[in-house]
């Protein structure tokens, strides 16, 4: 009896193992491609971080560098040290991306000047 049912009981166990396998080898290809969007995800935000930096001391450096230059000049040096600085960390940016980090660290310090020129202002 046990010769007849043997046959039948290593073919289910043997589909078992086979769906057992089929299923963790979807769950690593689903976790692998989750993974990966996090990494870049996550790869990306560094990159940002890092370029909103360099951008913020880009333009520190292209006013205290430029005091009596101009803005297209104070640009230019910005853009060609913060260009310099990426590709130093491995970040490939467009011109357009940097030169838009750029001139909103600009725009940030600009307002804090203001904010702090405000508050003395208001002191006297």
């Amino acid at each position: 009896m046990m010769e007849l049912i043997q046959p039948y009981v290593e073919t289910i166990v043997q589909a078992v193992i086979g769906v057992l396998v089929a299923a963790v080898l979807g769950a690593v290809a689903v976790l692998k491609g989750k993974v990966s969007t996090w990494l870049e995800a996550r790869t990306t935000v560094q990159q940002r971080e890092i370029l909103h930096r360099l951008a913020q001391e880009a333009s520190a450096l292209a006013e205290s560098a430029y005091i009596s230059g101009g803005g297209p000049q104070k640009l230019e040096a910005a853009i060609d040290y913060v260009n310099e600085r990426t590709k130093g960390y491995g970040i490939e940016l467009s011109l357009l991306e940097i030169q838009a980090a750029v001139e909103k660290a600009v725009q940030d310090y600009n307002k804090a000047k203001q904010q702090a020129a405000a508050a003395v202002g208001e002191q006297q």
